[in-house]
């Protein structure tokens, strides 16, 4: 279970926590967790109602919308660094398609949001922009090429946290990714050696070469990064937007922002597995029949060159299999949130409480350390809040989630 009760933005409610960037983002409009949360200011816990901003979703809000004018500016001086390099290196198969990367520079407030309540910390792509390699397995161009023409343009690869021994820091890495299919050893030979990491494909066949620069020549503290992805060309990012819109804004929601999807282990046969292994089933489906073939396609017009296609179609008796999909997770909802309501009202389940209670900052804060039967109360009253609230964020979650499939059987149905 998954509760929003704190400035963690994640309680548990039993052991239970969130399973490991859309920009078609459609979740934070109904994703309200932190309506009633409190966070703490200079060792006091406060309401956030008597902050000026009402909710702690509004602080973030605004907090990030203040730097988006900020950011537009760091973003244009971006491409046009993008456009230089790749009008250098045309001749590697290097291009810059401003026209795509200007239709969405800047990570939106809503985006920002919904991904900062899912993981807890600011995402790290708030700039954003692509450079399209038409052999994007030729990393000796990566290496020799494109990043030494960022770098010597004041762009370098940020380093974050690799090895953290508690609160310290032990050891750095790149923030460099390769999601590159059949990858070797052999293939990394032309990157510098501590770029030379093999990572696993995408599920959905999705490709590309992601990192994370810091611009060295522009001043002041908190630099934001600038996230680059390098794709095989206009068709694959043609691919990765319709796929982004009908496929992985409808698996990311229920994956990650369904509170009742966020059960680790769940037992057989209840609710929870229930909506688990729809889930499982509708995203093994999506990908079938829509991530793979649009992502396979365009890599074949971009690094191929070959006019072969292969259907992207949702065949008839998946078009009604997928909404029943859905409808039977919308029918477990309730049934779940029952089970956990009835579970926190029990003798039994105190012991959980108790342990929640003295995990919680304001028992912290104290310096008599005795949990009294008003705190237990106090922190079941709390969870049964909240457990009401998520029961109707997730009903909101999944009517959304029933609609975009509508949205994708439409376009991808089968129509003969």
């Amino acid at each position: 279970m998954n509760l929003t009760i704190n400035p963690n933005f994640q309680t548990a409610l039993k052991p239970a926590q969130k399973k490991s960037d859309s920009r078609y983002d459609f979740s934070s409009k109904y994703y309200n967790g932190l309506s009633q949360d409190t966070v703490s200011f200079t060792g006091r816990n406060k309401t956030v109602q008597n902050l000026a901003a009402n909710t702690l979703k509004e602080v973030f809000r605004n907090s990030y919308e203040n730097k988006i004018p900020a950011n537009m500016i760091l973003s244009a001086k971006f491409m046009d660094t993008l456009e230089a390099v790749a009008n250098k290196l045309r001749q590697y198969g290097v291009q810059f398609d401003r026209e795509y990367c200007e239709l969405h520079p800047v990570k939106d407030a809503e985006s920002c949001l919904s991904k900062f309540i899912r993981s807890g910390a600011t995402p790290s792509d708030q700039i954003r922009a692509t450079l399209y390699l038409e052999n994007l397995y030729d990393l000796s161009i990566v290496g020799d090429k494109i990043l030494p023409e960022l770098k010597s343009r004041g762009y370098a690869i940020q380093m974050i946290p690799d090895v953290v021994q508690g609160k310290k820091v032990k050891s750095k890495k790149p923030d460099f990714e390769l999601r590159l299919d059949g990858l070797t050893e052999d293939d990394l030979t032309g990157l510098p050696p501590e770029l030379r990491r093999l990572t696993h494909p995408q599920l959905s066949g999705y490709e590309d070469i992601q990192m994370r620069l810091i611009d060295t020549l522009s001043s002041g503290k908190n630099k934001p990064p600038h996230e680059l992805l390098i794709i095989f060309g206009k068709n694959y990012a043609s691919a990765k937007y319709n796929e982004s819109y009908y496929v992985y804004d409808i698996t990311r929601v229920l994956q990650k922002a369904l509170h009742a999807a966020q059960v680790e282990n769940p037992a057989m046969y209840s609710p929870a597995k229930r909506i688990a292994d729809n889930i499982k089933i509708l995203r093994e489906q999506l990908n079938t029949f829509i991530s793979k073939p649009l992502f396979i396609n365009a890599k074949n017009l971009d690094f191929y060159h070959e006019e072969a296609q292969l259907p992207v179609e949702i065949g008839k008796p998946y078009c009604i299999s997928m909404p029943g999909l859905v409808e039977g997770i919308r029918n477990k909802i309730p049934l779940y949130y029952k089970e956990e309501l009835k579970k926190v009202n029990t003798k039994e389940y105190e012991t959980e409480l108790q342990r929640l209670v003295e995990e919680s900052p304001e028992f912290k804060e104290r310096t008599d350390k005795t949990v009294f039967v008003q705190d237990i109360r106090k922190m079941r009253n709390e969870l049964i809040r909240q457990l009401k609230t998520n029961l109707q964020e997730d009903l909101e979650l999944i009517q959304k989630v029933q609609d975009r499939l509508a949205e994708t059987i439409k376009k991808y149905g089968q129509k003969s």
